[in-house]
C-alpha cells in the first residue's frame, strides 16, 4: 500500500568534498545516515568540541530571545503555535548566514544587559529592605548611636507593641520600681558595678520618653534618664523587651534614608535604561531566530558526523533513501562533487526504516498508527483502511451537527490564516475530517446543539419547531443505534481481516491467507445468512443454506488451524480449539457498543443543558440565564465528548482493529535534514 520502498545508499568522497556532500544531503532531507562499521582503515570522527561551541551559541541565542521578548513586550498566543515558518529565499538565507556573527555578539550583549539588570535588581531589593528597616527612625534628629551626655543616659531602640510617651514612661517606671537591679541582666554594657542595696523600698524611676514612631507591632523610642539610674533603666527596659538597633547610625537617620532613596532612584533609572536598551534590539529579533535555527543545523551536522567513516583521504557515508528519491540524489551528487555513489537493495535481515506516504485524506491518521507501532517487514500500511473508520467512528460518537460545524470552522480558520506545517497541519486535517463526519452523523440523528431549536422555539416564541433527523433519533430508538454500532464494528473487524488476507497473499503465503482468513469469512457468511433468515421469516431456505455454509467454514478451520502441530492428535485438537476464537470475535463486536453509548451521551447532555437553560422562562432574566447556561454547558459538553471520541476512537483501532492482523515493530525513517523551527527555504518552482 503506502509504505515507500527503501534503497541502501553508499557515498565515497574525498575529504575536501565532505562539507559539500553533507550540505547537499542536509538540504535534500531524504537520506537517513546510518553508523558505519569502524576498522583500522576507517574511523569515526570526534567532533564533540566543535559541537559544544555551536550548542553554546544556540543556548545563548535562546536565552537572549527569552530576555528580548520579556523586555520588548513581545507576547505569543496559543494560536501562534499553529503558525507556519517564515519562508526565505536562497539570497535571504545567505544574507542571514553572513550576519550570524553579528547575531552572536547581539545575543551576548543582551545577556550582559540582563546580567546587569539582575545585579541592579538585587541591589535595589537590598536597599529597599534597608530603607524599610530605618524608615521608622526618620523622625529622629539625633544619631541612633547617641548614648547620652555627662549627666544623662540615653537608650534608643524599639519595643514590641504600641506605646505613647506617657504610657511608656509609666511602664518603665513601674518595671524599674518592681524589678531588682540585677547586674547579670543588662543592655549593651557588661562591666557596670552592682548597685548598692537599699534599706527602704525602691524609689520611682524618673525618665523622659520620646516616641519616634509607633505602630501596633512596634514602637521606636528614645528614653532618657539620670546617669545614676542607667542600670536601673536598662533593667526595666530589658523587662519590657527593649531592643537596641543592630546597626545604629552615627548621624541622624534621615541622612542615611536620603542616601538609600538616592540609591533606589539611581538603580531604578539604571534598570529602566537597561531594559530600554534590550527592547531596542526588538527589530533584530528575526536574526536571533535565524541564529537558533542555524546553530541547530550545525549541531545536526556534527551529530551526523558521528556516523560517518573517515580514512586518510576519503569519507564514507552510508544510509537509506526512498527509492523514488535515490536517483535524484545520486544525480545531484554526481553533478556537484566527485563522489562514488552506490544504490542497492537492503541486505536480508537488515533493519530497514519505514516511511509512510499517503494522500491528504489518509496521512492525518498516520500518527495514530505510529503511536501504536509502524508496519513491520512485509506488512501493509493499515492507514488507508483505518482512516475511513476512524473519521466515521469519531463523528458517530460526537454526533452533534452544530458541534461539527464549530470544529470545522475553527480548523478552517487555522488552516487558512495560520498556515501550519508538518504534524500540526496533519492533526488539524484529521480533526477537520472528524468534524465533517460529526456534521453528517448529527444531521442523520437530528442533533443541532441537542434539541435547542425545539426548546428555544417553545420557550421564547410560544410554538415549537424541531429539526427532524434525516435517519432516526437515537434517544427514541437506542436499539437501532446499538445494531448500527455493532454492524459497523463487524465491518471494521472484517476490514482488518481483509488486510491480513492481503498481506499474506502479497508475501506469497496464499494457503495461509485462505486457511487463516478465508475459512473465517465463510463461517461469518453462514452466520449472516442465519440472521437474515430471522429477519425475513418468509425465506427459511436462508437458514438452511447459512447453517451448511457455517459448518463448511468450521470444518475448514478444524482441518487447518492445527497444522503447525507435528502430530495428528495435536492437529485435530488445535483445529477444534480454534473454533473457540469465535467468542473473541463476538466480544470484540460488543466493544463497539461504545459507539452507541457515547453518541447517546452527547445528545442527552446537550438536551439537558438546553432544558436547564430554559428554566428561567421567557423573561429578560430567563434569556440571560439561557445564554449563560447554553455557552457554559455546551462548551463543557463538546470538550469532554470530543476528548472521549478521540480516546475511544483510538482504542477501537488499537485493540479491535490492529489486533486482527497487525504486528508492527517498524523503525521510523529519520532523514538528515535542515530541522529549522522558525524559517524554511523557499521551494524551487
Amino acid at each position: 500500500m503506502a509504505v515507500l520502498k527503501m534503497k541502501r545508499m553508499e557515498i565515497i568522497a574525498l575529504h575536501k568534498d565532505t562539507k559539500n556532500v553533507i550540505g547537499l544531503l542536509q538540504r535534500e532531507g531524504v537520506v537517513e545516515i546510518t553508523s558505519g562499521d569502524a576498522s583500522e582503515a576507517f574511523l569515526h570522527a570526534n567532533a564533540q568540541s566543535s559541537r559544544s561551541v555551536y550548542e553554546e551559541h544556540r543556548n545563548a541565542a535562546l536565552s537572549a530571545l527569552k530576555t528580548l521578548d520579556e523586555y520588548s513586550g513581545f507576547h505569543t498566543s496559543m494560536l501562534d503555535s499553529y503558525t507556519g515558518r517564515t519562508e526565505l529565499t536562497e539570497e535571504a538565507f545567505a544574507e542571514y548566514k553572513t550576519q550570524s556573527a553579528d547575531a552572536i555578539r547581539m545575543a551576548g550583549e543582551i545577556e550582559n544587559l540582563r546580567t546587569r539588570i539582575e545585579t541592579e535588581t538585587t541591589a535595589l531589593r537590598y536597599t529597599r529592605q534597608m530603607l524599610d528597616k530605618y524608615f521608622p527612625w526618620e523622625g529622629l534628629d539625633i544619631p541612633m548611636a547617641y548614648a547620652g551626655s555627662k549627666h544623662t543616659a540615653a537608650f534608643i531602640g524599639s519595643l514590641p507593641g504600641e506605646y505613647s510617651a506617657a504610657s511608656l514612661a509609666e511602664a518603665v517606671s513601674r518595671a524599674g520600681s518592681s524589678g531588682k537591679n540585677d547586674p547579670d541582666v543588662r543592655i549593651g554594657e557588661k562591666d557596670v558595678p552592682d548597685a548598692q542595696p537599699q534599706d527602704s523600698g525602691p524609689a520611682p524611676l524618673a525618665t523622659e520618653t520620646i516616641i519616634v514612631s509607633a505602630t501596633r507591632e512596634m514602637t521606636c523610642a528614645v528614653i532618657l534618664c539620670h546617669k545614676s539610674d542607667e542600670d536601673k533603666c536598662r533593667t526595666a527596659l530589658r523587662a519590657l523587651g527593649f531592643v537596641l538597633p543592630a546597626d545604629p547610625t552615627t548621624h541622624p537617620p534621615a541622612l542615611r534614608l536620603g542616601r538609600y532613596r538616592d540609591r533606589i532612584r539611581a538603580a531604578e533609572d539604571t534598570i529602566s535604561d537597561l531594559k530600554a536598551r534590550i527592547a531596542s534590539y526588538a527589530p533584530l529579533r528575526g536574526e536571533l531566530l535565524f541564529l537558533i535555527d542555524y546553530m541547530s543545523m550545525k549541531i545536526e551536522r556534527y551529530d551526523m558526523l558521528k556516523n560517518v567513516l573517515f580514512s586518510r583521504r576519503t569519507v564514507v557515508i552510508e544510509g537509506f533513501c526512498p527509492e523514488k528519491h535515490a536517483a535524484r540524489v545520486k544525480a545531484l551528487l554526481d553533478k556537484n562533487v566527485a563522489a562514488y555513489v552506490e544504490i542497492r537493495e537492503p541486505e536480508e535481515g537488515e533493519e530497514v526504516p519505514v516511511l509512510l506516504k499517503n494522500n491528504a485524506f489518509v496521512s492525518p491518521v498516520e500518527d495514530v498508527t505510529a503511536s501504536y507501532s509502524l508496519p513491520g517487514p512485509g506488512e501493509a500500511d493499515p492507514n488507508p483502511v483505518m482512516s475511513f473508520f476512524y473519521y466515521l467512528f469519531f463523528g458517530m460518537m460526537l454526533s452533534d451537527a452544530a458541534y461539527g460545524v464549530l470544529i470545522v470552522l475553527a480548523i478552517l480558520y487555522l488552516l487558512i490564516f495560520r498556515k501550519p506545517e508538518g504534524l500540526q497541519r496533519k492533526n488539524l486535517l484529521k480533526f477537520l475530517y472528524c468534524g465533517m463526519s460529526t456534521i453528517l452523523w448529527g444531521a442523520l440523528f437530528g442533533s443541532w446543539f441537542g434539541n435547542v431549536v425545539y426548546v428555544v422555539s417553545g420557550t421564547f416564541f410560544g410554538h415549537t419547531v424541531s429539526l427532524n433527523p434525516v435517519w432516526f433519533d437515537p434517544v427514541q430508538n437506542p436499539l437501532l443505534l446499538l445494531i448500527v454500532s455493532m454492524a459497523l464494528g463487524f465491518l471494521h473487524i472484517l476490514a482488518g481481516m481483509g488486510i491480513k488476507f492481503y498481506t499474506l497473499w502479497k508475501n506469497g503465503h496464499r494457503g495461509d491467507a485462505i486457511m487463516d482468513v478465508g475459512f473465517w469469512w465463510i463461517v461469518f457468511a453462514g452466520i449472516l445468512l442465519i440472521l437474515a433468515a430471522m429477519v425475513v421469516p418468509s425465506m427459511p431456505v436462508l437458514q438452511t443454506v447459512g447453517m451448511w455454509v457455517a459448518i463448511a467454514g468450521a470444518v475448514g478451520l478444524v482441518a487447518t488451524q492445527g497444522r503447525s502441530s507435528p502430530h495428528i492428535p495435536g492437529k485435530i485438537m488445535g483445529g477444534i480449539a480454534s473454533l473457540y476464537s469465535i467468542t473473541g470475535y463476538f466480544s470484540d463486536i460488543l466493544s463497539y457498543s461504545r459507539l452507541m453509548a457515547l453518541g447517546l451521551v452527547t445528545g442527552i447532555i446537550a438536551s439537558v443543558v438546553n432544558t436547564i437553560g430554559a428554566i428561567g422562562g421567557k423573561s429578560p432574566l430567563g434569556v440571560l440565564i439561557f445564554i449563560v447556561v447554553f455557552l457554559f454547558g455546551h462548551s463543557i459538553n463538546i470538550g469532554i465528548n470530543a476528548l472521549g471520541a478521540y480516546v475511544h476512537g483510538n482504542r477501537l483501532q488499537y485493540v479491535e482493529f490492529f489486533g486482527k492482523f497487525y504486528e508492527g515493530g517498524g523503525r521510523p525513517f529519520k532523514p538528515f535534514s535542515m530541522k529549522m523551527k522558525h524559517y524554511k527555504l523557499k521551494e524551487d518552482k
